[in-house]
């Protein structure tokens, strides 16, 4: 999650009471607290948790092909989960991805940071 400060803003986090500025940006677990509880108006959402990704469906085949066919052009404006299904893992493919994701004018942060470490080989 990340999250634009509009108004000042004082939260406890990490075991001390915080003042949060307007103008900061803050993301992660700081922005989610910010977000949960200060009063309305206070901050704004600019990106929003992912949606937990929903539990695989049994394969009825046993043969371990899913359903789902893979596109053979690349989306961008696709949800995150079918471009990341297009990549499957391949790095050039990752970069193919991550090169057009940054090209947008907002691009997914955690989209992009998921792409990289393909691309890099970490994933």
């Amino acid at each position: 999650m990340r999250v634009r400060v509009k108004k000042k803003a004082v939260a406890y986090w990490n075991y001390a009471v915080q003042t949060f500025e307007p103008g900061e940006e803050l993301e992660g677990d700081v922005a989610r607290v910010l977000a949960d509880s200060a009063p309305s108006g206070t901050v704004e959402v600019l990106e929003d948790d992912p949606e937990p990704e929903p539990a695989p469906e049994p394969d009825p085949a046993g043969d371990g092909q899913g359903e789902g066919e893979v596109p053979e052009e690349l989306d961008i404006d696709g949800t995150a989960k079918e471009v990341l299904a297009w990549v499957d893992g391949d790095q050039d493919r990752a970069q193919v991805a991550l090169d057009a994701e940054q090209a947008k004018d907002s691009p997914r942060s955690t989209l992009v940071k998921t792409l990289q470490k393909i691309a890099d080989g970490d994933e």
